[in-house]
Order: structure tokens, then C-alpha cells, then sequence
């Protein structure tokens, strides 16, 4: 977290190298996976072993899927809150595969979904649907950034009441890891 912090606080130049998409995703269930355990939020991992390495930084993409799990962990709660006496099932769902050429993560959860009329705006630096003083609004704006910085695409599907479905896509590396194409 501190690694993370630091590089957060200075603009580095941005560093690309070959990074197999699963190693930040397997980082962030190291960091946050007791957490969600103990908030009663299933976690259910599909990642591919044969997909290629992409071009980034494992740190900063570990940083934009931290935020998305962590804003999928907070729209799964503030389901939970909203339903009394009933019980919902908070699950969050992990994919990582090869589609036309790219290298796709899916972030899938069960929570409130984001309206049609805000869908547009999540990207927006300071955009915020939390109350004062629980959010900044920076988060989904900066992990736009940083999935650009790596010729990435981010696509969102939702549904009110049903879940929210981040697809982040990243170009292949065309060489192989030992240099073999």
C-alpha cells in the first residue's frame, strides 16, 4: 500500500513491460480478500493460465483494479443496507481471457448498478455518487487514465438493482516471453 502510495504521489514516467494480467489481479485478492471474506461478499476468481502478457505496470493496474473492486464491494453493501430483513447475496465475479486479439478483465457484482443517466459521467474527475466525505470522485477518473496509459478500453454494463460489469481490454503483447513470436 505504501509502494502504491508513492507511486501515486509523484508522476512517474509511465513504465510499460510485459505483465500477465492475472499477477495484479491475484495482488488485489491479496490485499483485500479477508476483507471482503469477513463483509459476507463471495469472490469467485476465473482467470485463464495461457493468456499473453500485456504492456504496463503491474502496480498501477493493481491501482485501477483496487478501486473497482473496492467501489463493487461498496455497491454490494449499499444493496445489503437497502434491503431489510431479506437476504442478499454479494458476489463478486473475476474474469480474465483472450477476446480478438486483446486481453479483457471483467469486474462483475451484485450490487445497486449504476443508473443510465450518470453512466456516462463515472469517469469524470470528481464525479461522486457517495455522500460528503466518503469519496472524491478521483477514483474511476484516474483508473480511466491509467488503463489509456496502456492502450486499454473500458466499457460498462449495469443494471439498476441487478450489478455493474467493468470490461477492461488491452491490446496483446505480440512477442512472447522468452522472444519468440
Amino acid at each position: 500500500i505504501i509502494n502504491h502510495l508513492r507511486e501515486f504521489g509523484r508522476k512517474a514516467d509511465i513504465k510499460k513491460q510485459k505483465v500477465h494480467i492475472n499477477q495484479p489481479v491475484e495482488g488485489v485478492f491479496t490485499l483485500l480478500g479477508q476483507q471482503l471474506k469477513l463483509r459476507g461478499i463471495k469472490v469467485v476468481l476465473d482467470l485463464k493460465d495461457d493468456l499473453p502478457p500485456i504492456m504496463g505496470d503491474v502496480n498501477r493496474l493493481e491501482q485501477v483494479l483496487v478501486n473497482m473492486v473496492v467501489n463493487a464491494r461498496n455497491a454490494m453493501e449499499e444493496k445489503k443496507g437497502k434491503f431489510v430483513g431479506g437476504h442478499v447475496e454479494s458476489i463478486l465475479t473475476i474474469r480474465s481471457f483472450q477476446e480478438s486479439g486483446r486481453v479483457v478483465v471483467t469486474i462483475t457484482d451484485t450490487g445497486t448498478g449504476i443508473p443510465d443517466q450518470i453512466k456516462d459521467k463515472i469517469f469524470e474527475p470528481f464525479f461522486t455518487t457517495r455522500e460528503v466525505g466518503k469519496g472524491t470522485g478521483l477514483g474511476l477518473s484516474i483508473s480511466y487514465g491509467i488503463i489509456k496509459d496502456y492502450d486499454g478500453t473500458v466499457e460498462v454494463e449495469s443494471e439498476v438493482g441487478k450489478g455493474t460489469t467493468f470490461k477492461i481490454s488491452f491490446p496483446a503483447s505480440d512477442e512472447e516471453p522468452n522472444g519468440v513470436y
